[in-house]
């Protein structure tokens, strides 16, 4: 008899496919009943639906989840160890969809692109020259945080001729070695800083890590840039600084609250350009992102090394 795993969102359907081979695939309709869908699945493939210490105690027989995607914090992986079940995740398969998306961002504040648009379809190009411009060539980024994507924007950027620094806690010199990037005090990131792109993991020590103190090192004519985790940034701090005047702009991926109220105040302001956290939704990641989680669990459940495990210690403890 096959073992059952259940997928919460939908996934691509190449991915549905590599499960069929092996597993009876449960797909869910309804996410507030995740626990009585998946009773008796082995394996529990996920987006962005929470797993709790809860939701695993209900379900006895879960041997692995696997995240669609990097970020495995809507998953309490601290308690999954605890009870022995396997966390993967797909660590390298958008990285590149969201470094170019976070360049994107910083394109698009510093040529004003979507005021221009608005502008121009409203019938008013007589007004083109009284909003400015900025050019990239010469101007200063600061990364806070200096991971795998922040590395793939420090290349892209490259080319633009800028000036790049970044602070990281975990990063050396040697760590980077042969990328265009100075390692500076995370001070000198906020003050230096023409555009401040923030880009690290949503951790209890990096929760608001950007609050009204460092926005107010920053230079009134900067932009912060955030396509990481929303509680990352202190987002009652960034809406009065920018309705202080205090930053030129912002470009956002993410929210502290996803999906975000209709009256948050950034959608009433022009200086700032929103998405709706779809930065790692491009075509190949998400194929990417859904085939080796999938892999994950295939290979977990089939006895199998899998590629991305997040809790290695579990795999030990079975060796042992």
């Amino acid at each position: 008899m096959k073992q059952k795993v259940y997928v919460s969102e939908p996934i691509h359907p190449e991915a549905i496919s590599l499960l069929r081979r092996h597993f009876e695939v449960i797909q869910g309709q309804d996410l507030e009943h995740i626990v009585k869908e998946a009773q008796g699945c082995a394996g529990i493939l996920i987006r962005s639906v929470k797993i709790t210490a809860e939701m695993m105690d209900a379900v006895p027989s879960l041997k692995v989840v696997a995240k669609h995607g990097m970020g495995v914090d809507n998953i309490d992986v601290e308690y999954a160890t605890q009870k022995g079940i396997l966390v993967v995740n797909a660590p390298f398969s958008n990285l590149n969809a969201v470094a170019e998306h976070m360049v994107m961002l910083l394109l698009s504040l510093s040529k004003r692109t979507v005021r221009m648009d608005k502008l121009t379809r409203a019938g008013e190009f007589a007004k083109r020259g009284m909003y400015k411009t900025a050019e990239l060539k010469g101007a200063t980024v600061g990364l806070i945080g200096l991971g795998k994507i922040s590395r793939m924007v420090v290349k892209k950027l490259s080319g633009f001729e800028m000036n790049i620094i970044a602070s990281d806690p975990f990063v050396q010199r040697k760590d980077v070695n042969g990328l265009p990037v100075t390692l500076v005090a995370p001070e000198e990131v906020y003050t230096r800083s023409d555009f401040v792109i923030v880009h690290t993991s949503l951790l209890p020590s990096t929760y608001h890590l950007v609050g009204a103190e460092q926005l107010r090192l920053m230079k009134p004519a900067a932009y912060i840039i955030n396509a990481s985790r929303g509680p990352v940034i202190d987002e009652a701090a960034l809406i009065e600084a920018l309705k202080n005047h205090e930053l030129a702009g912002a470009g956002l991926d993410v929210f502290e609250q996803e999906p975000p109220a209709p009256d948050n105040p950034l959608f009433s302001m022009e200086n700032v350009i929103l998405s709706p956290h779809n930065a790692a939704l491009s075509d190949g990641a998400l194929l990417a992102m859904a085939m080796d989680s999938a892999a994950g669990i295939v290979d977990y459940l089939e006895g199998r090394m899998p590629k991305y495990p997040c809790n290695p210690s579990v795999l030990r403890s079975q060796e042992g």
